[in-house]
């Protein structure tokens, strides 16, 4: 899990880091009004576009989690539901292959 997005008044140091590396070839090659469009172009570009935005997002650094240990993902009623069905499941199973061997 990544960060959240920086609001963007702040700046986002990951997302310029990206846009600076996508213009470098180009920075010799056109003139600055048309480098600055083009930095401007690529920046909407990460951050909106539905694929790339993700992208960009899971280069991010990852917030530290504000304690260790084991989390709880389930009840344990509901645990022991899962084990119950899962075990009669495979009884089921066991008896369809007995009656087969013979």
């Amino acid at each position: 899990m990544s960060s959240p997005r920086p609001d963007p008044d702040d700046g986002d140091p990951t997302l310029e880091a990206r846009v600076a590396h996508a213009v470098a070839p180009y920075a010799d090659l056109l003139p600055e009004d048309d480098l600055e469009a083009l930095r401007a172009l690529t920046e909407r570009f990460l951050a909106t576009h539905p694929v790339a935005a993700p992208l960009v997002d899971r280069l991010r650094p990852r917030t530290p989690p504000a304690s260790s240990g084991e989390i709880e993902r389930r009840e344990p009623a509901a645990l022991a539901e899962a084990a119950q069905r899962l075990a009669a499941k495979a009884s089921a199973a066991k008896k369809r292959g007995q009656g087969r061997d013979r």
